[in-house]
This record gives C-alpha cells, sequence and structure tokens, in this order.
C-alpha cells in the first residue's frame, strides 16, 4: 500500500462514521502507514486490529488475549470498546482506535488505503521469454518463460527461472520463487472465498495479503491459489499440485508438499512439511495437518490430523480403523 499519515486516516474515520475525534485515547501524530498485518506479525508502521477476548481468530488475523497486548507493535491497532482502558498496555501502539466493530473498520480501511498496487515497480529481465499474447505489468525475472495469454499483473513477482505455461494469472501482491512451473489455467493471489456479518448483511472481505511462494514448486492445470485477507497464504519449497488443487485463503504450507487432483484446503488451514493428499481429498478450514501425515482419496477432514498419521473416510479416521469399518459393513450388508 502507499504511504499513510495516520492524521489522514483519523479524518477518514470520523467522515465515514466509523469513529469519532474520541476514539483515539492514544495517538501519535507522526506515524506515517505503509503497510498492514495480522496482530501477531505487525510492525511500527502497519495498521493492524484486535478482536478483544481470548487468543483465536477466523480469519488468522487475532493471536493474543488482552494479557499478553504488551508484545504488540503497530502504528495503528483497531479495538473494541472494551479495550479503551488498555492504552498503558500499549507501549509498541502507536495509535489505538475504539472502535464498534474492528474487523469492519479494518476491512474499510484495507479498501480505501491498501487496494491500490498502481505504483508498484513493474519490468521483465532481458533474458526472459515474453510471448506476444501476454500481458506483464509486473516484475518477471532471468530466464522466465512467459506463455500465451497469461497475465502478470502490476504488484507480482516472479522469480528467475519461472515457466507460466499457457493463460496463467498472476494477482498483485504474489511473490514466486525460484525455479517453479505453472500450467495452463493456474490462478494464484485471486480473492479467497470470505465473507463476515455486519449490520444485518454479508459483505465480502477483501484479501489483499498475496501470496508468496517458495522455490522449484509445480502447479497442474486449473490450480487455485488464493490471497490471504491480512497475512499472505504461503507455501514453502519443493511442492507439487496436480489439476484442479484449491489452497483457500490465509493458508500456510511447509515444504515437499503434494496435493493429487481435485484436492484442497478450505481457508487458514497449515500444512506442515511432507504432507501428502490423494485425489479428490477436502480439508476443512481451521485444522493443521501434521508433518508427514497422509490423507486418502476423497477423505473428508474434520478435525485435525496427528504427525505420521494416515487417515480415510468421511469423516477422516485412522486408515486401519477404517478399512475395519467397511469391511464390517460389507459384510452387515450382505447378511
Amino acid at each position: 500500500m502507499r504511504p499513510v499519515q495516520v492524521s489522514d486516516v483519523r479524518k477518514w474515520l470520523v467522515e465515514t462514521g466509523l469513529a469519532d475525534e474520541k476514539s483515539f485515547v492514544k495517538f501519535a501524530t507522526d506515524v506515517t502507514l505503509t503497510g498492514f498485518a495480522a496482530v501477531d506479525r505487525a510492525g511500527s508502521a502497519d495498521v493492524t486490529f484486535w478482536l478483544g477476548g481470548t487468543a483465536s481468530s477466523d480469519t488468522h488475523a487475532n493471536g493474543y488475549a488482552s494479557s499478553v497486548l504488551e508484545s504488540v507493535r503497530a502504528g495503528l491497532l483497531f479495538a473494541p470498546p472494551e479495550c479503551a482502558s488498555l492504552a498503558d498496555k500499549l507501549p509498541g501502539v502507536r495509535c489505538l482506535a475504539i472502535v464498534e466493530n474492528p474487523y469492519h473498520a479494518m476491512v474499510k480501511f484495507l479498501n480505501r488505503f491498501a487496494s491500490d498496487s498502481s505504483d508498484a515497480v513493474s519490468g521483465c529481465a532481458a533474458s526472459a521469454k515474453v510471448h506476444a499474447g501476454a500481458v506483464v505489468e509486473g516484475l518477471v525475472g532471468e530466464n522466465c518463460v512467459i506463455g500465451p495469454g497469461c497475465v502478470v499483473m502490476r504488484g507480482a513477482k516472479v522469480g528467475a527461472g519461472c515457466v507460466l505455461e499457457a493463460n496463467v494469472t498472476v494477482y498483485p501482491n504474489v511473490e514466486i520463487g525460484e525455479g517453479c512451473i505453472f500450467q495452463a489455467g493456474v490462478v494464484v493471489g485471486s480473492r479467497g472465498f470470505g465473507f463476515y456479518e455486519y449490520a444485518g448483511k454479508r459483505r465480502m472481505v477483501p484479501h489483499l495479503a498475496g501470496v508468496r511462494i517458495g522455490e522449484r514448486c509445480s502447479f497442474g492445470a486449473n490450480t487455485v491459489v488464493a490471497a490471504g485477507f491480512v497475512s499472505p497464504t504461503a507455501i514453502g519449497n519443493d511442492c507439487h499440485f496436480d489439476s484442479f488443487v484449491q489452497i483457500g485463503h490465509n493458508c500456510v504450507l511447509g515444504n515437499n508438499i503434494f496435493m493429487a487432483s481435485q484436492s484442497g484446503l478450505a481457508g487458514t488451514v497449515v500444512v506442515e512439511d511432507d504432507v501428502e493428499l490423494a485425489g479428490g481429498a477436502q480439508v476443512a478450514g481451521h485444522l493443521t495437518l501434521g508433518k508427514g501425515c497422509r490423507i486418502a482419496a476423497k477423505a473428508g477432514v474434520t478435525k485435525s490430523i496427528p504427525a505420521g498419521r494416515m487417515v480415510s473416510g468421511f469423516p477422516a479416521i485412522e486408515i486401519n480403523v477404517w478399512r475395519k469399518a467397511m469391511v464390517k459393513l460389507k459384510r452387515l450388508g450382505e447378511s
């Protein structure tokens, strides 16, 4: 996002009715805001929000209970009314704005100040091969191959040696490491499927934090990786995805992960190293797949899976238990 003075943000909040002059119980006039982040990752120039209460988050964006707020750092923090008395417990917060709904205030802020990437740097390395039918507005590294119909939007960065075969779309605020391959129809950084309730209406969540992809990853045809809300969707090194794979917003994937065709992760799933998902396996949101676990074909995961476990069925259970259950069910049917 472009730098914005906190005084301009305060003026905008008052004009839109999201806050009033008394809402800022802590205010430093010299703050320049240059970014946004989850509250557990924010820095002194970032905007963030906290919903109060205990440490949990539907958007991977809270992370702190009031007992540990002293460690929070932010240029501007949106917080609920019950937090008005906490200003003295927030030494790392430069400005504290008390608002009715911090989530809504954060969404409105992002839509107003963080959705424009027109000033991002663009350009292609001399050694990159870009098809005449491609549109490249972002940064493309050395020895990349950008095929017909591909779109690299302004604010995206494609690392050296990457191959975008055909009709690949890379959205703003996507950073791709070296040596990655994207087959036809892959979409990286599109808005996640996220909504929230405010004033009796369901509203879209802007997912402007983008995607971060490591090195030597491959993406099969028509795979989609959704952007994060205030923290990027992240994929490590040496990960490989078959066709029609879905990776939801805010997911965090480690290294050496394999997902077969039509498997998918809902939003805010953590996948540790060396995990494998067979074809058609689906994982519900806000779960963790432990290191080295295996998800069998067409399994439906509704609870976090411990490291090294192999599961099958719906809801997914340990595979040997599932196999015994299937044998007994077959015998019951035959009888």
